[in-house]
Formats: C-alpha cells, structure tokens, sequence
C-alpha cells in the first residue's frame, strides 16, 4: 500500500509552494491530504490540487482574508480537529507554517513521531529574538525537520543548536509557477530592458527603500521604476515618498492576467531583500523566465553563487551596486541566459524529488 501524508498550511500562507509539493508526492504514488484554509488570493491552487490524482483536500475558512479572526480561530479548530480524527490514515503529518501555537502544541505532543515539520525561516520575519521559542518547541517534538535551503539549515542551527542537525534533512525549493497550469519559460535574450522592476508583497525586511536611491542615480535614467504588490501599512509613508519620486506603485495584488503580462515584459525585476531565508518570488521568476538582480541576504545570495550568477548579486544595497549589475547583464547576456537555463532545469520538482528521494 502506498503512504499516506498529511499536509498541514492551516491558513493557506504558502498555497503556490503547497501545491507543488503536494503534487511531486502524489506524481510518486503517494497519498496526500491537505489540510489548508480557503483564501481570497492564490484559490485556483486550492481548487486545481483537488483534481490532482491521491489527493483529498480539507479546508476551513481560516486565514484572515476570508474571515474575521474569531471565526477563524473556530474554523481552525474544526481543521485541527478533523486532522486528528483522521490521523490514524496517515502514515506522516508535514507542518508547513504555524497558525496559533497554543492550540497546536497538544496535537503535534500526540502526533510527534509522525510529525515532519518544515522550516521556511528559523523565525518569522520581524522577530527580533535570537529564537522564537514556539518554533523551537514545534521543532523539539518533530520527528524530522524539513529544510528548504541550506541558508535556512545553516541560520536555524546557528540560534537554535547543533542538536537538531541530526533530525535534520534538506529539500530545496523547487520552482514555483504563479498558475497550477503554467509551465517553465524558456530563457531567451531580450536586450536592454525597459524597466527595473520590484515584485512582492512589500514588507519591512525586502528592502524597497532603496528605490528612493534609484530614482536620484543618474546612472539609472531612463529605465522605468516600478513596484507591484501589498504593502504593509506600516510603509505608507515610503509609499508616498518613492511615488513623489517618479516610481510607479501598484498597490494590491495582481491577477492572473496582469501578472502575467508583467511576468513576460522585457524588465529586471529586483530583490533588495535585507533579510530573508529564501524568496518564493524568486523561484516564481526562475520558473517564468525572468532576470532578476539580488540582494546578498540568505538563500538569494547561496542561489545566485550556485549557479554563476555573482555578476548580478549586489556588493552592497546602494545604486550603484544596482547600476553595476544592470551593466553586468547587458555584457554577459548570453552568459546570464544560459546559467538561469541551467538553474531552472536543476530546479525542477521531479528532478528534486529523485535527489533527495531518501527524505523522509
């Protein structure tokens, strides 16, 4: 009989990466259920992994784009209760992100010898702790910790301790399609482009302060500024002040067809990041053909070294450095092309899959 695994993302935080995973599992004959959130963004994933062959999908109105938070606490019990009356079925329980400790920690307590827990940042962005105990503690009961960088590894070890490393194992991040139906682009040479472009959500820690810098380099004129994504209401202020500066703002969330469009323009789209452990955009842009241009911050800086890509991994946050990596890929183009090629091949979920089939 095959093996049965639970997925647990009780509120959707990661539906594009859930969905890729969910979907290499059940392509090798595993059984999966997922437990996750309906959401006001990224449904199609939702609803495309439910036709996926071996896949059962469970959702309650968690997250809070659907619901308000009190209904969501109600509708996460009702996930976590429905989960552990059937775990009996599941041969392992995967945890992808955390809703609300407090409620989780007696079930993961029962669940601890099926429990894998994946660790997509040693602690969530904006903790200003060395450690943030309830991960510690999640990570104590697991059976297994599920990296999906070294960069992560390597930073979880550093605040947490070396005792975890033997429960450790590595499954890198694949590429991430914006779509459940779109397939990788092939990288081609485009010439100069006509913009540099930021795409995200806009949050403290990506960096995107330093497009006011951008928008005063004489260096950079002539290329379009552009930012696309929700910002934290806490920016408004840079808000107002990069579109003083001629930058375009798109505040919200894109569409299907937008992003596409925006996805096949002739741009450079920019990671300023000042933290991260590793960037799903990234691997959204790797899977679409896109060139980009990162800040040296966890995974970014391990992905472009990996792969040759130095050339456009900036030597400090400024406009300059931005400038130098903008004049890099217009005289290595070929170069460049061929090595995100290569990138996105190694990448691929099946490729990844049968490297680390040992995992678990």
């Amino acid at each position: 009989m095959s093996a049965s695994i639970a997925i647990v993302d009780g509120g959707s935080f990661v539906l594009p990466y859930d969905y890729q995973w969910v979907k290499a599992l059940a392509a090798r004959g595993t059984r999966v259920a997922f437990y996750g959130s309906d959401t006001r963004y990224n449904g199609t994933f939702l609803a495309a992994m439910a036709q996926l062959p071996n896949v059962e999908v469970h959702r309650r109105a968690v997250s809070g784009t659907v619901s308000p938070r009190w209904k969501g606490v109600l509708a996460y019990i009702a996930l976590l209760a429905r989960l552990a009356w059937r775990s009996r079925r599941h041969d392992m329980v995967n945890l992808q992100f955390s809703v609300l400790w407090p409620l989780e920690l007696p079930l993961w307590w029962w669940l601890r010898r099926k429990l894998v827990f994946t660790v997509h940042n040693a602690v969530p962005h904006g903790h200003a702790g060395l450690r943030h105990r309830p991960t510690q503690w999640i990570a104590s009961l697991a059976r297994s910790l599920l990296f999906v960088s070294e960069a992560t590894r390597e930073d979880f070890m550093r605040r947490y301790g070396e005792r975890f490393r033997a429960k450790s194992q590595l499954l890198p991040h694949g590429l991430l399609p914006v779509a459940p139906q779109a397939a990788a682009a092939a990288y081609t040479s485009r010439g100069a482009p006509e913009a540099l472009v930021f795409w995200s959500t806009v949050k403290p820690y990506k960096g995107v302060e330093l497009f006011a810098e951008l928008a005063r380099s004489p260096r950079l004129a002539g290329l379009s500024l552009e930012i696309y994504g929700a910002w934290d209401r806490g920016l408004l202020a840079l808000q107002r002040e990069l579109a003083a500066l001629g930058v375009k703002v798109h505040d919200g969330y894109l569409d299907d067809a937008r992003l596409a469009q925006l996805l096949s323009r002739n741009v450079v789209f920019l990671l300023p990041y000042r933290d991260a452990s590793q960037s799903g955009a990234l691997y959204a842009l790797l899977n679409h053909g896109c060139r980009f241009i990162c800040a040296d911050a966890g995974d970014l800086g391990g992905f472009m070294r990996r792969f040759g890509l130095d050339g456009l991994l900036l030597r400090e946050r400024s406009a300059a450095a931005v400038a130098d990596c903008v004049a890099y890929l217009h005289s290595h183009d070929e170069e460049v092309m061929q090595s995100l090629q290569r990138a996105q091949q190694a990448l691929r979920w099946d490729r990844l899959m049968d490297e680390h089939a040992g995992w678990w």
